[in-house]
């Protein structure tokens, strides 16, 4: 009697100790996965005004954009992303300081950024417009082009200092869910030892919640993967990938993106043999970044060598590329470049150069002073009918030509009285006046004027060497990203 007593006071026991575990098993993994979901709650609305600050930036680039063709060409068709933009800020704004009040952080910095947009938005741009229907010139003055890249320098400044601040909360929130999803799994262990089939099953719940859990990592690391290897796919469409040694000749290239890692941008060049004795430098800007431009870039860069092939002379070939970009769909994109074909011969190298839109060519002649090339020309992919002007100059020993885009000066604010012109950043250039120190110099100008680049910069000098220079050539320098 006692004995059967003890035994189902022990098994009392043991049941009611073995229910306290499983009660306590369950309401600890039910905390941790309700920590769980509370994290993803978080990190969902951190996502949020991340994704809203980032359009808010989108919007003011966009416009950017816009205005910059309009001041350019006068044409209102170039309003077009700037009025959608304008329609679009609103929203924009509110959906940023709405989504930054539900996460409860950074409200004052988003509404700073939003003040700004609204200002450059709503202040600056319908005074440029109007300065470009009544006085063109003020539209397209230093005073007026420095404060429109000031403003909006400063509004890419607002931009990256609240992603930081968002996604370090971002990071914060998923390394605290990564911790409370390590603890319920140690705690699934304990439970598994004592549990009954409601423990295994609970478990079965849990482990559930595990494998979606991993299966959105590998997910996310496929995609990350697949991002990077398309970001190279579109470097690769932009940048030649080897670069041939032009016979009696030095050539040094520079290539900068904007920002560190982004490499898709709207800047490119080329180089390569055209003929007997000839070789073409191409360089040029899309306007925008990403895949599309990319894309027009690729499309661009291919023509060029298909038209160089027959033999065209260079404001030729500019139309046929024209035409060219009018046949697709482009989205309003354009293209400013410069097309340089090169002629070995005897003992000068003779060059005929055609720009479309592009900053002009300079000159460099052997005792080291610059002039920009008189080549000049309408941007392509807009109008079907362009004007080309031509220009031919001859490049004896020591001589140099150097192409570069609007990122070597046109890189934020400058000093009061500051010169931002790339011909007098070449005037007195220290060393031996080679491609690599006129390619360097230009280099230096666009890092002089900012601390972090905030536009593409692309350079390509090309100098014909002294007799005695070409017992011993200096051939390419510098032909790499970033040099």
């Amino acid at each position: 009697m006692r004995q059967g007593t003890r035994l189902v006071a022990g098994v009392l026991a043991a049941t009611a100790t073995a229910g306290a575990l499983v009660a306590a098993g369950v309401a600890i993994l039910l905390s941790h996965i309700v920590d769980l979901r509370a994290s993803a709650n978080a990190t969902l609305r951190t996502g949020v005004s991340l994704e809203a600050t980032i359009n808010l930036e989108e919007l003011v680039v966009d416009a950017e954009t816009g205005l910059r063709g309009y001041v350019i060409t006068g044409q209102s068709l170039f309003l077009a992303p700037e009025r959608a933009a304008a329609a679009q800020l609103p929203g924009a704004a509110a959906a940023l300081e709405r989504a930054t009040e539900n996460d409860g952080a950074f409200v004052l910095e988003a509404r700073s950024l939003v003040a700004s947009s609204q200002s450059y938005m709503n202040t600056y741009v319908p005074q440029v417009i109007r300065e470009v229907t009544h006085d063109p010139g003020a539209a397209q003055s230093f005073a007026t082009t420095a404060e429109g890249k000031s403003r909006v320098d400063g509004i890419r400044a607002q931009t990256s200092s609240l992603e930081r601040l968002i996604s370090a909360r971002q990071t914060a929130r998923q390394r605290a869910a990564h911790a409370s999803a390590n603890t319920a799994v140690r705690v699934a262990v304990v439970v598994l030892i004592v549990l009954t089939v409601l423990t295994v099953a609970l478990a079965g719940i849990l482990g559930w919640l595990l494998v979606g859990r991993e299966r959105a990592r590998k997910r996310t690391e496929e995609l990350y993967r697949a991002s990077e290897q398309t970001a190279l796919t579109l470097q690769q469409s932009l940048l030649p990938a080897e670069i041939p040694d032009v016979p009696s000749c030095e050539l040094a290239i520079r290539f900068e993106p904007a920002r560190a890692g982004e490499l898709v941008g709207g800047d490119f060049y080329d180089v390569f043999e055209a003929g007997d004795e000839q070789w073409v430098l191409v360089i040029g800007d899309v306007c925008g970044k990403g895949p599309q431009a990319a894309a027009v870039t690729a499309m661009a860069r291919w023509t060029l060598r298909t038209l160089a092939a027959e033999g065209q002379p260079p404001t030729e070939v500019l139309s046929r590329l024209n035409e060219a970009m009018l046949r697709h769909d482009l989205g309003g994109r354009f293209i400013t470049l410069i097309y340089a074909l090169v002629d070995v011969r005897g003992d000068e190298a003779r060059v005929t150069l055609a720009c479309a839109g592009h900053p002009p060519a300079i000159h460099v002649s052997d005792r080291g002073e610059p002039s920009l090339v008189p080549a000049n020309g309408d941007l392509l992919g807009v109008w079907p009918e362009i004007r080309l002007r031509d220009a031919e100059l001859s490049l004896s020993p020591g001589a140099a030509l150097v192409l570069c885009t609007d990122g070597v000066t046109d890189q934020g604010p400058t000093h009061p009285g500051a010169e931002r012109s790339a011909d007098q950043a070449l005037r007195g250039v220290d060393g031996d006046g080679s491609a690599a120190a006129l390619a360097d110099a230009l280099l230096d100008e666009a890092g002089r004027w900012s601390g972090a680049a905030r536009d593409d910069v692309a350079i390509v000098a090309l100098r014909y060497l002294s007799s005695a220079e070409r017992i011993a050539p200096r051939g390419l320098t510098g032909a790499t990203a970033g040099a």
